[in-house]
């Protein structure tokens, strides 16, 4: 029975790991296909073909759409910290009125569709002269994930005995101190965790880019791969190259701080 068991396990392990690496395997030969092969059934390229790599990152402004992308994840991540430590910290530690429905709204905001507010927030961007621009991104952006890093943070906080804050007072630490010396500390690991969630939203997000960005000055990665098209037909070899180029950074991000990713959610969800 447990040879059954064990066989049964490693053959849904075995499927689920190739329903996920084979869009990333096949999205990788795409790339190093000319246009005319990647319509035929081979599997495997004739010879690779690196041309769709090398307009992409020469000749396409990609690079620069690339950088959009780093400012406006980098500054919604920040920004998301800021204010998602304090408030966090507050729901951990602090009783106050209407804490569980401030905290439910809290969860409600990070469920609500964005397609709901993008008129108003358009009609708002434009009023104040921010289409095309950063600000236009970062601030829906700020908006939609900070709640998510305060969910994960208030699990994360509750982690950290209170034992510890208490003997710091004692000794004559003020909560500022306490905060910097202690809380944030012992906290790094769930701080880059949700540090790097938002960064990642923020990189993969689409509707918003769309709509508030008409030139390659804020276009960020996902809208500029959507405009790779060819004379007749959509340019999959250069739209699959660019998808790779633009997951390089999140997957050197991600590998430097897996350790810190990993016992981040790990620690979240004991008390979340």
């Amino acid at each position: 029975m447990k040879k059954r068991q064990g066989l049964l396990f490693w053959i849904a392990l075995i499927v689920i790991v190739l329903i996920n690496v084979i869009p990333y395997f096949w999205t990788i030969l795409t790339s190093l296909k000319q246009q005319n092969e990647i319509y035929n059934v081979k599997i495997f390229p004739e010879k690779l073909y690196l041309d769709n790599y090398i307009q992409v990152i020469t000749e396409s402004g990609f690079l620069g759409n690339i950088f959009n992308s780093l400012v406006v994840s980098g500054s919604t991540a920040l920004i998301c910290i800021l204010i998602g430590v304090p408030a966090a910290y507050a729901f951990a530690r602090l009783k106050f009125k209407f804490q569980n429905l401030l905290f439910m709204l809290v969860l409600f905001i990070t469920i609500f569709p964005g397609i709901f507010i993008i008129s108003p927030l358009f009609s708002f961007l434009k009023e104040i002269g921010a289409i095309d621009t950063y600000f236009a991104l970062i601030l829906p952006y700020v908006a939609y994930f900070t709640p998510l890093v305060v969910w994960i943070l208030t699990g994360f906080f509750r982690t950290i005995p209170d034992a510890l804050e208490e003997v710091a007072i004692m000794d004559g630490c003020g909560v500022f101190k306490v905060i910097t010396k202690i809380i944030l500390p012992l906290s790094l690991p769930g701080i880059l965790t949700v540090g790097i969630i938002a960064f990642t939203l923020s990189w993969n997000e689409f509707l918003f880019a769309l709509i508030f960005t008409s030139s390659d000055s804020a276009r960020t990665v996902p809208v500029a791969i959507s405009q790779f098209q060819g004379v007749h037909s959509l340019n999959w070899g250069q739209m699959t190259a660019a998808a790779i180029t633009a997951t390089i950074p999140i997957v050197l991000i991600s590998i430097a701080l897996q350790k810190y990713i990993i016992s981040g959610l790990t620690a979240g969800a004991v008390k979340g």
